[in-house]
């Protein structure tokens, strides 16, 4: 007897379980990025995270935001959704 196909949502679960897919290149970079002192060339202070809509980009925010944390960084979130540079410091305050 045939197996009837995944749902969608069937399949996005079973993805995120098994951990994000195409992404570790880009968790494993910032995880090595803190064994870099800072004076270090090859230390990057800022991460720029860009794509179209539903690719996983808070997802991989989020991920390195852990990733940062387990480390012993302070970390703030702001999305969009503050309109202003005052606004998004009064968030993160």
């Amino acid at each position: 007897m045939r197996r009837a196909r995944p749902s969608m949502q069937e399949l996005i679960k079973e993805r995120r379980r098994r951990g994000f897919v195409w992404r570790g290149a880009k968790r494993a970079a910032f995880r090595e990025n803190f064994e870099l002192p800072p004076e270090d060339e090859r230390h990057w202070f800022l991460f720029h995270v860009h794509g179209n809509a539903g690719v996983g980009k808070t997802f991989l925010v989020r991920e390195l935001e852990k990733i940062a944390r387990e480390r012993g960084a302070l970390t703030a979130y702001v999305d969009d959704g503050v309109g202003s540079v005052p606004e998004a410091m009064a968030a993160i305050s």
